[in-house]
């Protein structure tokens, strides 16, 4: 009998989550067709976090292309301020696409935990907020740096 409860309890749930974890309705999988991944109208956006220690040691490591607040209309007026004849235009499946790619870094000197990645700019002397990677956080403390590698790809006529 003990053995019924075992299996009912242990074996069956695991075979359930394990099941799920590999459907489209997870959330680690995509619903996009990878042949149509990028659009031919949308900025297609990714972030690197990593937090250095004071030793130079990389202490966390995060990346995501999903972002809990975006904002198209602003994301648009910061890439053209951005934007130069350094950046190149690269072409994928006959469309081009110009990558920007930019490197934001702090340096803490206080404890602190850090539950977002943010990209704002200054508009109007209001600072404005155009993408949000909110995450379980991480810790800092005093000595510690940040750097958020941006990576955008516009796409171009």
């Amino acid at each position: 009998m003990k053995k019924h409860w075992y299996l009912v309890f242990t074996v069956v749930p695991f075979l359930i989550l394990t099941i799920f974890s590999f459907t489209n309705s997870s959330y680690g999988q995509s619903t996009e067709d990878e042949n149509n991944f990028l659009s031919k109208t949308e900025t297609f956006i990714f972030v690197q976090t990593l937090v250095e220690n004071s030793d130079d040691q990389i202490v966390t490591y995060l990346t995501s292309d999903k972002f809990s607040d975006l904002n198209v209309r602003d994301l648009d007026i910061l890439l053209d301020s951005e934007v130069t004849e350094n950046d190149p235009v690269i072409t994928i499946n006959g469309q081009k696409y110009q990558v920007i790619k930019r490197k934001l870094t702090i340096n803490y000197d206080k404890e602190n935990v850090i539950a977002s990645t943010l990209l704002a700019h200054t508009l109007n002397e209001k600072l404005i907020t155009v993408a949000r990677f909110a995450h379980d956080g991480y810790p800092i403390v005093s000595g510690d740096r940040v750097q958020s590698i941006w990576t955008f790809l516009r796409p171009v006529e």
